[in-house]
């Protein structure tokens, strides 16, 4: 709970991202292989904006 707590956090940092500004930056990490953190920072950052249906869009 505290660790899903804390990437919520670091997620909440990404806000002032725009929403396709941060999918093209999820698709880019994605394919560059970036670390599984960064890439479930992402991740958390989509799903709090409800935008997990257009990750692999």
């Amino acid at each position: 709970m505290v660790a899903a707590r804390r990437l919520s956090d670091k997620a909440s940092l990404l806000r002032p991202l725009k929403d396709e500004h941060l999918l093209e930056v999820y698709r880019e990490a994605k394919k560059m292989n970036l670390s599984n953190e960064f890439i479930e920072l992402l991740e958390e950052a989509l799903s709090i904006r409800q935008l997990s249906h257009y990750r692999e869009a």
